[in-house]
């Protein structure tokens, strides 16, 4: 399969460090909402002398997106790339994206459904 091109729209939120996303595809269509909550390390001043050092990185709550199990490492590969590029800055480079889902909702309004398939 081959990694499409997404880009991202950023919007701030009236919550400190937090920001609204929006993923449009290649052709103009909107893909997923995202909450983003970029994660800063302390600074070493704030620490102990012996703590660990820790890479920044980006907590991706998925609010709404057209995805299921078939295309979900795609998904994530292809926001990934557009969210650490899109968070960089001249000081900070997030390291890594860490993805959440809500519970899906289809799965408790569908009575019919008593076994579902885990995604493997």
């Amino acid at each position: 399969m081959e990694k499409e091109k997404v880009t991202i729209n950023v919007a701030k939120t009236l919550y400190h460090n937090t920001y609204r996303c929006t993923v449009i595809n290649e052709q103009n269509e909107t893909k997923a909402l995202l909450k983003v909550v970029p994660q800063l390390p302390l600074s070493r001043e704030e620490v102990p002398e012996n703590a660990p050092e820790v890479p920044p990185f980006l907590l991706v709550v998925v609010e709404d997106a057209d995805i299921d199990q078939n295309n979900l490492i795609h998904f994530e590969e292809s926001v990934s790339v557009a969210l650490l590029n899109r968070f960089a800055t001249d000081s900070t480079v997030p390291h890594s994206c860490q993805f959440f889902y809500p519970s899906p909702a289809f799965f408790f309004s569908d009575k019919n459904l008593q076994n579902p398939t885990p995604i493997q």
